[in-house]
């Protein structure tokens, strides 16, 4: 029997990545789980739709939760530090977006190591696809970090999720409990007492946000790890391809080119990185490829939309042209009903109340 009162404390920040449709999915995952290691719930609801609001209002009810409420769209690291001073006696922090499903055992995972390591920082095994599928893939096990300097003191950033896009089956044997030199925030595990001096930088958001927490985090000494023995998987929009009404217009305001612009200018000062770094443009191509999911799967290829899609990819496209040409063709493609949910999971939404 679990000596709970023994257990180090644990408190969940759960904040919304992208989209709000996953909610009850994710939300249900980490309910179903709190037999297996107790914690505590802030939820931090950044203008989601009415029916995401008032089934999140339920669940607080019902589970004893806090939930933080918004009446506008929230970044990522503002949503973070609105929770933040409610955390008063945990011993842990966990960071999880919204959009994650969880396996079971996958927070005393977490703590097991922080405890045994005296880790700082400790992230699971984030895989991508259809959760617990034969075919799931790695999103990210750890990240591998360099610098290179180039003239007058300049660095040129460079970061490599480890093992994306392997088959989980395929190297699952291969992983390893590991010191990294970052993780991302999708889920993670974090020592309560490093976060009194750690900033959340709000003017990083999705991008980033994690490369400067472990930035920070490595500045105090602390040691950041990789449990392979926790298990989540982020519903990446690449594969799980449910988009709401209602989702769009925060998944393009936490895209939007105008705030990715602020992040890499940002980036550049605060990490006395060159403003040519190649590794600038090649994340912004990524974020416009993502940006432009809900309209890329509304578009047949080959038509006109489509073929405006492709053009707004090029670095000679103004920022602003591009957005306004994206915005078009979501009017003119995107279905009234949303582009319909391929999620195939099965999860026990029963959970045992966690107590605030």
């Amino acid at each position: 029997m679990v000596d709970y009162v023994a257990l180090p404390s644990v408190t969940l920040i759960i904040t919304q990545r992208e989209r709000f449709s996953l909610t009850k999915p994710s939300l249900e995952s980490i309910l179903a789980d709190y037999a297996a290691y107790p914690f505590q719930l802030i939820y931090v609801d950044g203008n989601s739709p009415t029916s995401v609001q008032h089934y999140l209002q339920r669940q607080a009810r019902r589970h004893a939760f806090t939930l933080i409420r918004q009446e506008r769209y929230l970044r990522s690291n503002e949503a973070r530090n609105l929770a933040l001073p409610m955390v008063t006696r945990s011993d842990y922090v966990v960071f999880i977006d919204n959009d994650v499903i969880v396996e079971p055992g996958w927070l005393k995972a977490l703590v097991d190591c922080a405890e045994a390591e005296g880790a700082g920082v400790v992230a699971p095994v984030v895989l991508q696809g259809q959760p617990r599928s034969p075919t799931t893939e790695v999103h990210v096990a750890g990240i591998q970090t360099k610098f290179r300097r180039k003239r007058l003191g300049k660095r040129w950033f460079e970061q490599k999720q480890l093992l994306y896009g392997k088959r989980f089956c395929d190297v699952e044997r291969t992983l390893r409990r590991m010191p990294v030199d970052s993780v991302e925030f999708h889920c993670l595990l974090v020592r309560r007492s490093y976060l009194d001096h750690v900033i959340l930088d709000e003017v990083f958001d999705t991008l980033a946000s994690h490369t400067d927490f472990c930035f920070q985090i490595a500045a105090q000494g602390g040691s950041i790890f990789l449990e392979p023995s926790s298990r989540v998987t982020f519903l990446n929009p690449r594969h799980i391809r449910v988009f709401t009404p209602d989702d769009l217009p925060f998944y393009r305001f936490k895209w939007d080119d105008p705030f990715v612009a602020k992040n890499f200018r940002h980036s550049v000062r605060k990490w006395n990185l060159d403003r040519k770094d190649p590794s600038i443009w090649a994340i912004w191509k990524w974020v416009i490829s993502n940006r432009q999911i809900p309209a890329q799967l509304s578009t047949p290829k080959g038509h006109f939309p489509h073929q405006l899609l492709r053009a707004c990819r090029h670095p000679w496209c103004p920022s602003v042209l591009r957005m306004m040409l994206e915005q078009w063709v979501l009017e003119l493609t995107f279905p009234k009903t949303g582009i319909p949910s391929n999620l195939d999971v099965a999860l026990n939404p029963s959970a045992k109340q966690p107590t605030t």
